[in-house]
Formats: structure tokens, sequence, C-alpha cells
């Protein structure tokens, strides 16, 4: 019922809805009504129109996406731990449109990243952050409001240069980063989208930049979008109505 009331953007009578959500109308007005109740549902003025509740707002802004991507993205990561033998992080988009980093898988050397779980970094600055500043220009605005601090050697600090970066990551349809973030580390990174094409998630490949360049960012990225495609699928099927 929440779907079909979605779908019709600016709201449906209950006759509408039942078909909608192929259901007798007065089984749809018991669901409306019961939805009305808890807030996830309103009608619209005085009329039969039924829209989409405040409480919804509220219930998305609460919930945490991190588990529930960690668990249908775990096997898909392990996978591609194993293959390009480098340590590979999830990090999830915030409710205050940043990134977490949520999941971890440590590269079997001695020289590896550190332990990134549960923290954020600046996101000119990292190869996560690049695909969402190039997924959404609201967030890039927001960013260059400021200055941009320059965290190693080769830290994108000039607003022009880093639109140009985010082009070429729209481009091809990944990020990389070599001592921009700390000297000496390289990244590689994919989005994950939602059925809606909305960026929920980021893949990071990262480790000594000596490594990733010997075995080449585009066949680490070629990779991690085959992993990311496969976490896309398992989340549409997901959510997809029993």
């Amino acid at each position: 019922m929440l779907r079909a009331t979605a779908a019709t953007g600016g709201g449906a009578s209950v006759s509408v809805l039942a078909r909608s959500a192929g259901l007798p109308r007065a089984t749809a007005l018991r669901l409306i009504q019961t939805l009305e109740g808890e807030g996830f549902l309103q009608r619209a003025g005085t009329g039969d129109r039924v829209v989409l509740g405040p409480a919804l707002v509220a219930l998305a802004r609460a919930a945490n996406a991190g588990p529930v991507l960690v668990d249908l993205a775990r096997a898909r990561l392990d996978e591609l731990a194993a293959e390009v033998r480098e340590t590979v992080t999830l990090s999830v988009v915030a409710s205050d449109r940043d990134l977490d980093v949520v999941y971890q898988i440590d590269a079997p050397y001695q020289m590896r990243p550190r332990d990134w779980v549960g923290q954020r970094f600046p996101l000119h600055a990292s190869s996560s952050g690049k695909v969402l500043l190039a997924s959404d220009d609201g967030i890039l605005t927001a960013l260059l409001r400021t200055p941009l601090p320059r965290v190693a050697s080769a830290t994108i600090t000039r607003p022009r240069a880093l639109r140009r970066e985010l082009a070429e990551v729209r481009r091809r349809g990944y990020a990389t980063t070599v001592d921009e973030l700390e000297e000496g580390l390289a990244g590689v990174s994919v989005g994950i989208s939602d059925a809606a094409g909305s960026l929920v998630g980021v893949i990071n490949v990262s480790g000594l930049h000596q490594r990733l360049e010997r075995a080449g960012f585009a066949t680490i990225a070629d990779r991690m979008r085959v992993a990311a495609g496969a976490i896309e699928a398992d989340l549409r099927a997901d959510h997809r109505p029993a």
C-alpha cells in the first residue's frame, strides 16, 4: 500500500490505491486506516485523497542502512577480496550525506591500510568520497563553500581541478586516488545504487600504490563493477514485493 501511494506522486483515492495494490476496496481501506494511525499515511485536506505521512520521513532518518547492506554484500566482497588480494571496504551513504565505513576485509600483507571501520574521510581526498561527489551536485556545492584542505602531497585542493576529476569519474565509472589521502596509499572505488538509481554505498579497494598500479586500476575496477552489479541485483531482489 505504501508503494502504491508513493507511485501516485500527489496521492490518490482509496479506490485507485486498492486497484493499484490489487486489493479489495474494504481491505485497502482497513490497511490505510491502520497506516494512518501510525502516521505512515494521511488524508490530503478533507477529501478522499491519501498521501504519504510524516512518520515515514522520521523512520527513514532513523534507519541504519549499514547492517542491511553488509548482510547483502558480505559474500560478494569476500570474493572480491580473494581476487584482488588487497584491503576491501564498504561504505554507506549516511543520513547527513557523508560516507560511513561499515565493513572491511584486510589484505594478506604486513604493509596494508589500517582498520577504517567507523571512520570518515575528506570526500575530496578519498576515492570513495569522489564517487559520492560525482553522484550528487548538491553535496559537491556544499563542500566547495569552504576551502579544500590538503591532507597529503597529491590532494586536490582547487575546485576547478576537482570538478574535472569528478567528470572523469562519471565518464569511466570509477574513482581513484594516489597519495591524496595518505602518502604511498592508492585506492579505487565503485558505487552501489538502489533500484531508483540513487547511490547507497561505495566499494573501495586500497593498498600500496605500487601494488595497485602494477595490478592496473582499470583491471581492479572491472572486478569491482562485477561485485557491485551483483550486490545491486541482490538489493533489488531483497526489496521486491512478495
